[in-house]
């Protein structure tokens, strides 16, 4: 056992003199600050949202300035430009270091080494001017890096615009459990056919290059609870065995109705919003639960009149949820929707989601 153990760490001590110091072999470790950003760019305030991308950037040497102190955030980025990005990243994780610089035509270099290096395949691209697509660009900057430094974060089920017909969707769909990819809207939705600015480029080969800003991201879906009432819901919800409330990882969503002739030809709001406060904590108090910090607002869905009531749910065992409800009449119903989560983020999200005979609510979370 004493001579395997002597010869594994003589092994490891050689293999540690093979690498030098200042820089790994084939590491994120290698992506380290190079320059200081003091906001030179005049067209990148630092209240624009891809300001934080753009200092990354410039900082760990990923892209240039368009000018010395312009960045062109809005600029549409080519193929090219995207493979001297994808270079440079393949470049530093693998050395340590970036040497490629132009040639002729300016771009050359960069394509010879992104073939070589597996990062496209010769013949992938016929106009390196061109500009390159999303699709193209998660592509690219996939192959940037091994599979191994781009380990799943996040488990995305399904994109609104993606599927197995897409270009590259396993590329795509590899960026998004990654937290490279986050799609521009709840639903992940990917445009994988519209071009990418310098600003998108930014804040993706940001996440690529530096492993603490990948984002974790609970994507949502649209779920039919009922011929008028259409909720965005987690990917992975899963409805009750009840049929009146549907699960998943971060909490749950609850749909109740009463039926009573006597609630024809009134609205909800025409309650006290007190009334209701106690009505809820009532409700909710024979469930086992405690209903604290509640709070109603009137709201509207197209003509339909509805409270959407705020507050926190306890339960027994401590655990607490935060809870936005929404009551409204129809016909001689009076309807509950509840959204429970204990991420605020997420429970934003479904909240302003919420759409009752097509309409979305009026007011936002």
């Amino acid at each position: 056992m004493k001579k395997l153990l002597s010869a594994a760490l003589a092994i490891c001590l050689v293999l540690s003199l093979s690498v030098p110091a200042s820089a790994a072999q084939n590491s994120l470790d290698n992506f380290q600050k190079t320059a200081e950003y003091t906001g030179g760019f005049t067209d990148v305030p630092e209240s624009y949202w891809a300001a934080p991308s753009v200092k990354t950037c410039f900082e760990y040497g990923l892209m240039k300035g368009a000018t010395a102190t312009t960045f062109n955030p809005d600029g549409v980025l080519s193929v090219a430009e995207a493979l001297v990005m994808a270079d440079r990243v393949h470049e530093v994780f693998t050395t340590g270091g970036s040497t490629l610089t132009n040639g002729s035509p300016w771009y050359q270099p960069y394509v010879d080494y992104a073939v070589a290096q597996g990062i496209i395949a010769g013949g992938d691209f016929t106009d390196y001017t061109a500009k390159v697509t999303r699709a193209e660009m998660a592509y690219i900057f996939y192959n940037a890096l091994p599979a191994s430094a781009l380990p799943a974060i996040n488990n995305v089920l399904a994109l609104p615009d993606v599927d197995e017909t897409t270009p590259h969707a396993a590329e795509i769909f590899a960026l998004y459990d990654a937290g490279i990819l986050s799609g521009s809207d709840i639903y992940g939705t990917c445009k994988p056919d519209a071009t990418i600015t310098r600003a998108e480029s930014a804040a993706i080969i940001a996440r690529v290059a530096i492993a603490g800003s990948r984002k974790s991201v609970t994507l949502l879906e649209d779920w039919e609870w009922s011929d008028n009432v259409v909720l965005a819901l987690p990917q992975d919800a899963q409805a009750g065995e009840d049929g009146m409330g549907v699960f998943f990882n971060a909490g749950m969503a609850i749909l109740s109705s009463v039926q009573d002739d006597a609630y024809r030809g009134i609205s909800v709001t025409a309650l006290p919003s007190e009334t209701l406060n106690s009505l809820l904590t009532e409700i909710y108090k024979n469930s086992g639960l405690t209903f604290s910090d509640s709070a109603s607002t009137a709201v509207n869905f197209g003509a339909i009149a509805a409270y959407r009531t705020t507050g926190t749910l306890t339960a027994d065992n401590g655990i607490s949820l935060k809870c936005v409800s929404y009551f409204y009449i129809t016909g001689d119903s009076m309807e509950m929707i509840a959204l429970l989560s204990d991420d605020d983020a997420l429970l934003t999200a479904m909240v302003n989601s919420v759409r009752i005979s097509s309409s979305s609510v009026s007011v936002k979370l």
